[in-house]
């Protein structure tokens, strides 16, 4: 009953695909956001605020539109100005405003 001998079909295996082809459905490991790693940290606002946030990043969105601005960055934004200005003017809009 001994027959032919079966042969397996040759395989072709495929192409190697090189790092300057993107062919990745996500980029998340090659582009990952740093922000996300931290723990997130409670703001409290006031509805007033939460109004002024949403306007102020509607007009900084409209004048860049090809970055994503979120309410998170504005506020992160606010943190680098703050830093700049010095914690004397700081202390003078805390009084003034809050």
């Amino acid at each position: 009953m001994a027959g032919k001998i079966l042969q397996r079909p040759h395989i072709e295996k495929p192409a190697v695909v090189k790092a300057e082809q993107d062919t990745r459905l996500s980029n998340v490991r090659t582009k990952r956001n740093r922000t996300t790693s931290e723990t997130p940290k409670t703001v409290r606002l006031t509805a007033e605020e939460k109004m002024m946030c949403s306007k102020l990043t509607e007009a900084v969105q409209d004048l860049a539109p090809s970055k994503t601005i979120t309410d998170s960055t504005i506020m992160r934004a606010a943190l680098h100005l703050a830093n700049q200005v010095g914690p004397e003017k700081l202390v003078k809009m805390v009084k003034e405003y809050l």
